[in-house]
């Protein structure tokens, strides 16, 4: 779900008012032409204990409650909704997505004019972020796992994933194709694609190691977030890095609170939901990735998201390796070379 795109739908097609009765906010009351709308909590009196400026950004202001955004923006909408809900901010979303009459995966694009497409796509192309095959992101059949053998293997345990973590997310096998599968599942945990690993330790030059099976839209995508999210929540944390085999190796270290966002490149949208994680976030990608790509990433954050880097300027890791290779390289790079960016 593209949240800046639900708040310009929920804006656009007036449904603000709904979801405040729905929330079960009271006295509500537009004001200025529309402009904002003054309500009561649930369990409040105050006709103006909260004020909502009809925008498509719908940010609020609450004079009776502490309303808090711990995300880096200023609170709106589904920040009032999250706290009347107390639920998980991706849970919150898919409510309100219930309450305005659309489905979790609804592709906001299918509704916009050509020239607005033309207008998106030259952004995703300035951003780095246009992919010619990307699709909307898409529930699968769970069936399709059925497909696959449930096996666990030795070269992921021989790649520090234990076979207890390779049970916990899901990994198979396709003796078809002779690949490692690895499920990939939305923040809300529904089936969205499938990966599979080549199952050799040579690949040769004209082998792909990694494809998707069943492809996905990878750059919506923050891997392992249907488990890892109450751990991120509980820590106050997110290690964030390049691959699904770095939350695998993280959750068998011990370290659960963690997602992939699918490679070096990283969207608008997985920024949005890292953001509205409202945790500090830890970049932990390959060496051969350099601090200037990851303060460029960091410049993309809204100001109020403390992100930091694990910058190996002692020559811990080889060259390519991954942080997350190793349980002893990992902590020793926390411990001694953990740096705030912003």
């Amino acid at each position: 779900m593209d949240v800046k795109q639900l708040k310009e739908y929920i804006y656009e097609n007036n449904h603000i008012e709904t979801i405040l009765q729905e929330l079960g906010m009271h006295k509500i009351k537009w004001h200025d032409n529309h402009r904002y709308i003054t309500c009561a909590f649930p369990d409040g009196d105050n006709p103006h204990g909260c004020i909502i400026y009809n925008s498509e950004f719908f940010n609020i202001e609450s004079i009776t409650r502490d309303v808090k955004n711990k995300a880096g923006y200023k609170p709106d909408i589904l920040s009032l909704v999250e706290f009347i809900k107390q639920e998980q901010f991706f849970e919150c979303l898919k409510w309100v997505c219930q309450i305005i009459g659309i489905d979790y995966y609804y592709s906001f694009d299918d509704d916009i004019p050509e020239s607005l497409k033309i207008t998106k796509l030259i952004y995703e192309m300035q951003q780095g972020e246009y992919n010619q095959e990307e699709r909307p992101l898409k529930p699968i059949s769970e069936k399709i796992l059925s497909y696959y053998k449930s096996y666990i293997n030795d070269m992921f345990a021989n790649d520090f994933i234990s076979y207890e973590t390779q049970k916990e997310f899901e990994i198979g096998y396709d003796d078809q194709i002779n690949r490692i599968t690895i499920p990939i599942r939305s923040e809300i945990g529904d089936l969205c694609g499938v990966k599979g690993r080549l199952f050799k330790e040579i690949i040769d030059e004209c082998e792909q190691k990694y494809l998707y099976i069943e492809p996905c839209a990878r750059s919506k995508i923050l891997y392992g977030l249907h488990k890892t999210y109450s751990f991120i929540k509980k820590e106050n944390k997110c290690y964030v890095g390049e691959s699904e085999k770095f939350v695998l190796q993280l959750w068998s270290m011990g370290y659960y609170n963690s997602v992939g966002i699918g490679g070096k490149k990283i969207s608008s949208q997985q920024i949005e939901k890292l953001t509205r994680l409202g945790v500090d976030l830890i970049f932990c990608f390959d060496k051969d990735v350099t601090k200037k790509e990851i303060e460029t990433i960091s410049d993309r954050f809204v100001d109020g998201v403390n992100i930091y880097y694990l910058f190996d300027d002692q020559n811990v890791l080889d060259e390519k390796e991954s942080p997350s290779d190793n349980k002893e390289k990992f902590e020793y790079l926390l411990n001694n070379c953990l740096y705030k960016i912003k």
